[in-house]
């Protein structure tokens, strides 16, 4: 199985391919430019290196959120379009699996994206299982959870500003990777992706925000007692 891998759910930026599990191929940038300019040249670039054909893909492999809503929106966009144009396989995966699946370290995993205002999308995984659900929470309410567990912790992913938080609740137990050491290596979204099911339905496939945009707020702020997604849409 020939696989196509990307993810833009924040600024670094992977396109990765692979046969089976073995990653070919792997396009990577951490530069602050628009996703929608760079992911459809890295894919052509990507391909044409390993000398493969867009018709060669026969799974599409896509990090589905939580992230940037707007490096979402683009990578799943595309990974739709693409599967439907190729007929290929669609599977989406979680940003923060992709993270946690990279880290080596005995004991928890921790990835983490900054969502603002001391709150941080994250999940927590052991062995490459989740046993705290990707959410949207503040970085205090996560601190308390892993207090009442007694693994070494490894954090991943954007965490520089919560860097004193986390030394002084963890000390020593906690191995705080910077966001240069946290960056998507192409491989991790490969493995997750060829584990995953394939969605039944692609028109209906969408990223996985785990919090409501800005632009959804504020139409409910408006609206009171309307919290009906297909409202929002219709009027939208």
């Amino acid at each position: 199985m020939k696989i196509l891998a990307f993810d833009t759910s924040n600024q670094p930026l992977t396109v990765s391919l692979a046969e089976d599990n073995n990653v070919r191929r792997v396009f990577t940038t951490n530069e602050a430019r628009n996703h929608s300019i760079q992911l459809l040249p890295a894919i052509e670039t990507t391909l044409a290196e390993q000398q493969w054909a867009l018709s060669d893909i026969d799974r599409i492999v896509v990090a589905q959120g939580p992230g940037s809503f707007t490096g979402l929106r683009i990578g799943v966009t595309v990974a739709k379009m693409l599967a439907n144009t190729l007929q290929a396989e669609l599977v989406g995966v979680s940003s923060l699996a992709v993270l946690a699946a990279q880290v080596t370290n005995p004991g928890l995993v921790v990835p983490l994206f900054n969502a603002r205002n001391n709150n941080v999308f994250a999940g927590v995984y052991l062995n490459d299982t989740a046993v705290l659900a990707d959410a949207h929470q503040p970085i205090d309410h996560l601190v308390t959870w892993l207090q009442t567990r007694a693994e070494p912790i490894t954090f991943v992913g954007e965490t520089t500003e919560f860097v004193p938080t986390l030394q002084a609740a963890f000390g020593d137990r906690a191995t705080i990777l910077t966001p240069a050491d946290s960056l998507p290596d192409g491989h991790g979204i490969v493995t997750l992706g060829l584990k995953a099911e394939p969605v039944a339905d692609v028109a209906h496939f969408n990223p996985n925000y785990l919090r409501k945009t800005q632009a959804e707020l504020n139409w409910l702020a408006a609206h009171p007692g309307e919290d009906n997604p297909e409202n929002y849409v219709f009027e939208v």
